[in-house]
């Protein structure tokens, strides 16, 4: 390794990237990344970064993902302008629920998450998106 190498590895490991270049998978450095994460692409739909970048990379062909992403372009046919957690539920040993909402006019998108603090990350455990909320409440 030339020793310019060497000073950019340092310092990628002294200096973290943003909180989009920090996600692996559904790994967040903190809930605070996490957050800005997800109401910035539910927000902006750029469903098929989020489904990947939460867990669903090796869960979907290239085939099933755009489908995916096309149905919830569909049911979501525009940008959301606000987002809120409407339900927060701690379990133990670090574990935890939310469930939030996401609305334009009067349409509304409803998003489910099991998560782990597991005291150096947030991981994503589940997930979903629907325009049903009773789906995503029964999970709780």
């Amino acid at each position: 390794m030339t020793m310019t190498r060497a000073i950019a590895a340092a310092l990628l490991t002294l200096f973290p990237l943003g909180a989009e270049a920090q996600i692996r998978d559904g790994v967040f450095g903190d809930y605070a990344a996490y957050d800005a994460y997800v109401t910035d692409t539910v927000m902006h739909r750029r469903f098929e970064d989020f489904v990947q970048n939460l867990g669903g990379r090796d869960e979907y062909t290239d085939n099933e993902l755009a489908a995916a992403v096309g149905g919830l372009m569909r049911a979501f046919p525009r940008d959301f302008e606000e987002g809120r957690v409407m339900k927060l539920v701690p379990l133990e040993n670090g574990f935890f629920q939310e469930a939030r909402a996401f609305w334009v006019g009067d349409a509304y998108g409803f998003y489910y998450a099991l998560l782990h603090d597991n005291g150096e990350h947030i991981v994503v455990l589940n997930f979903t998106l629907n325009t049903d909320v009773d789906v995503i409440l029964q999970k709780f």
